[in-house]
C-alpha cells in the first residue's frame, strides 16, 4: 500500500516543549499550526520538529535569542533541513524522506551526515516527527521569512569581503575585530555572513562587537548556502549589502564563509556580480603559505587584496613571513583594531572617523593594571592609610572600618 501524507494540528504541548533554534529565528511561532508527514520529502529551509535519540557531537543547541540550551535525549527541537559543508565537522546533505536524521550543526540544521572529521565525535541523532506547516497544511519554509526585497542598484558605501584559506582560518574574527575598531571611530560599519552553516555566535559575536547591522544568509531564507545555485547566492549577497546600505551603514564588511577551493565559492567569485559589489578584499590564512596562494587565486580571480590576517598572525614568525611575500600588510588583533591605521588602506573615507570617546575615569583611585599598584597590604596600618589618601579625593568613600586588609 503507498504511504500518503498526513497532516494534524500542531498542538499547544508540543508547541510548548519544543526548543526553536537560531535557524528559524525568523520564522514567527504563531505560523506553526501543523504538522506534516508521510510520504513526504523535505526540502533545504523546510522546517521540522524532531526527538533528540542519541546525543553526539553537537549536544546544545542555540536558541533564537543566543542562548546555547543543553540538550537530552528525549528532547524536542523546532531545526530547519539543510546541506552543511563543513571540513572540520561534517559533509551532511538532505534526505529524501523522513526517517531518521542527524543534527549536523548547534545552530540547527538537521540532515544525513556522509562525512565527518575525525576531530569530532559522530553526530547527534534525531527521528523527525513532522514538518511544521500552516493552518493550511503547507510547510514552513525559513525562505518564507526572508527579509523584503530592497532595490541595490543605487550607491553603496564602501565594501570589502573577508576570505579564508578554509573553516577556522579567523575570517570571523578579522570581521569582529575590524567592526569593533571602525564602530568606535564612528564608522557605523555593517556586518554580513553571505554563505556558511546557520550560526548564531557569528551572529551575536557582530552585534557584540558594535555593528551597526548584522544580517546574514539566514535572513535571505537560507538555513546553508551549501549546493545553492550560483544565482541563488549572487542575489542574497546583493539583497544583504543592500539591506545594510539602506540601513545606514558607513562602511560594509562581508564574510564568505569556507576556503577558496570550496566548489559554491569558486563558481561565485567568477560571478561579475560579486565584483561589482566588492571593492576590496581582506584575506585570513592559517600559516604564510596559504595566504601566499589564497592572494593569487584572488587575484587572478580580479579581486584587489589589500591586506592579510587570519589565525597565522598568532605568530610573529609567520606574520613577517607572509608580509615579506607578499608585499601588503599583515594585520593581527590589535592592527586590526585601529580604525586610524586600517581606514586608508581599505578605502574606507577619513570623514567617517572620529576621535574615540574617552574612557571614563575609575572610581577606584589606584591604577588596577599598573602592577606595582596593589591592594594587597601588610598590615592594616597601610590600609588604614590607602583609605585615608583614597577619602581625602572622594567622599563617597567607605569609612576605615568598612576595609578589610588582604594580608600576605
Amino acid at each position: 500500500m503507498q504511504r500518503e501524507t498526513w497532516v494534524r494540528e500542531f498542538a499547544p504541548e508540543l508547541r510548548a516543549a519544543a526548543r526553536s533554534s537560531f535557524a528559524v529565528r525568523r520564522v514567527p511561532p504563531r505560523s506553526m499550526r501543523t504538522l506534516v508527514g508521510g510520504a513526504v520529502r523535505p526540502r533545504p529551509g523546510d522546517v521540522v520538529l524532531a526527538r533528540i535519540a542519541r546525543l553526539g557531537h553537537h549536544r546544545h543547541i542555540e536558541q533564537p535569542h543566543g542562548r546555547r540550551s543543553a540538550l537530552h535525549v528525549d528532547d524536542l527541537i523546532i531545526v530547519a533541513y539543510a546541506d552543511r559543508y563543513a571540513t572540520d565537522q561534517f559533509e551532511s546533505y538532505v534526505p529524501r524522506h523522513l526517517g531518521p536524521v542527524n543534527l549536523v550543526a548547534s545552530g540547527g540544521i538537521a540532515s544525513e551526515a556522509h562525512t565527518r572529521s575525525r576531530a569530532v565525535r559522530a553526530a547527534t541523532d534525531i527521528v523527525p516527527i513532522g514538518l511544521i506547516g500552516d493552518e493550511a497544511g503547507r510547510p514552513l519554509n525559513v525562505a518564507d521569512f526572508r527579509l523584503p526585497t530592497v532595490d541595490t542598484a543605487g550607491e553603496r558605501p564602501r565594501t570589502i569581503a573577508v576570505l579564508g584559506t578554509a573553516m577556522n582560518a579567523g575570517k570571523t574574527t578579522t570581521i569582529r575585530h575590524l567592526a569593533h575598531g571602525l564602530a568606535r571611530a564612528g564608522a557605523r560599519p555593517g556586518v554580513t555572513k553571505v554563505t556558511g552553516t546557520g550560526s548564531g555566535n557569528d551572529y551575536w559575536v557582530m552585534l557584540d562587537a558594535g555593528a551597526h547591522m548584522m544580517l546574514d544568509f539566514t535572513d535571505a531564507g537560507l538555513a546553508s548556502s551549501f549546493r545553492q545555485p550560483t544565482s541563488v547566492l549572487e542575489e542574497v549577497t546583493a539583497q544583504l549589502i543592500g539591506n545594510l546600505t539602506v540601513g545606514g551603514c558607513g562602511v560594509n564588511l562581508v564574510e564568505i564563509a569556507d576556503g577558496l577551493l570550496q566548489q559554491d565559492n569558486r563558481r561565485l567569485l567568477q560571478s561579475e556580480r560579486l565584483h561589482d559589489l566588492i571593492d576590496a578584499v581582506v584575506f585570513a590564512a592559517s600559516d604564510a603559505m596559504g595566504a601566499v596562494q589564497g592572494v593569487s587565486i584572488l587575484t587572478d580571480f580580479g579581486f584587489d587584496v589589500v591586506a592579510a590576517s587570519g589565525t597565522m598572525t598568532a605568530s610573529p614568525l609567520a606574520a613577517r613571513e607572509a608580509e615579506a611575500a607578499l608585499g601588503i600588510p599583515v594585520w593581527g588583533i590589535p592592527e586590526l583594531g585601529d580604525a586610524r591605521a586600517v581606514a586608508p588602506v581599505l578605502g574606507v573615507p577619513a570623514s567617517l572617523l572620529h576621535e574615540p570617546a574617552e574612557l571614563p575615569l575609575p572610581a577606584w583611585p589606584v591604577d588596577m593594571l599598573n602592577p606595582e599598584a596593589t591592594l594587597a597590604v601588610a598590615s592594616s596600618d597601610t590600609a588604614a592609610e590607602l583609605v585615608a589618601q583614597a577619602a581625602a579625593e572622594r567622599a563617597d568613600v567607605p569609612a576605615a572600618g568598612l576595609f578589610r586588609p588582604v594580608m600576605p
